[in-house]
């Protein structure tokens, strides 16, 4: 068995805290982990003779200590990647998880504890910004803001939308001026010295925060 997947087993259960393999159980991960039902009683007998897991009596099954440690090992690197994914990234919440479980096997400890860091600390848009934005802070959309006020750009929503948003020049730390709000709900703002006109849907989702 591959170590992903064997840690993708001590994830499932610690996760999901099961305490028996029942026969629907069982079906559910053979789906889960497209293997046939033999193969997955195959996996759970050698997760047991590698200490992770104790079976018995009857169907009920725990996590070792050991087992433990693996999978809330795994468990954080997939919090953590999948939280650097949505906040960081705008990827959906589908799509960073789909990403975080192919990441997470291979994801140094080094790697995420640095990725924890830079999440948890406060955030400085930019050295011209003078706000200080920690995990608590209140993001408000561009099409919140009013004419002639200028904020930074603190998060992207939407992972259709980077592409269009980083090639105009809209990425996380930019100062953004908006010009003008027309009728239609769209913004002419901005951007490193160039006008641009920016739809009511791109506006609504680029989270600002504005600049003391």
């Amino acid at each position: 068995m591959q170590t992903s997947v064997h840690e993708d087993y001590l994830e499932w259960i610690l996760e999901n805290r099961i305490e028996s393999l029942e026969e629907d159980t069982l079906e559910f991960l053979s789906h889960k982990f497209n293997r046939n039902m033999d193969t997955v009683r195959n996996d759970l007998k050698h997760l047991e003779n590698t200490g992770d897991i104790t079976v018995g009596p009857g169907t009920a099954v725990r996590l070792t200590e050991q087992g433990q440690k693996t999978a809330k090992c795994i468990l954080k690197k997939h919090k953590v990647l999948e939280c650097f994914f949505t906040e960081m990234l705008g990827m959906d919440q589908n799509t960073a998880s789909q990403q975080a479980c192919r990441m997470e096997h291979e994801a140094s400890d080094d790697t995420i504890s640095r990725l924890n860091q830079y999440l948890s600390r406060p955030r400085r848009c930019k050295q011209a910004c003078n706000r200080v934005c920690g995990p608590q802070c209140d993001l408000k959309s561009l099409s919140s803001y009013n004419e002639k006020e200028t904020v930074c750009v603190a998060l992207i929503r939407g992972p259709r939308r980077m592409g269009r948003l980083n090639d105009m020049g809209v990425i996380p730390g930019e100062e953004i001026t908006i010009q003008r709000k027309l009728s239609n709900g769209s913004l002419v703002v901005t951007i490193k010295g160039s006008d641009i006109a920016i739809s009511p849907e791109i506006a609504a989702s680029v989270l600002v925060e504005p600049i003391e």
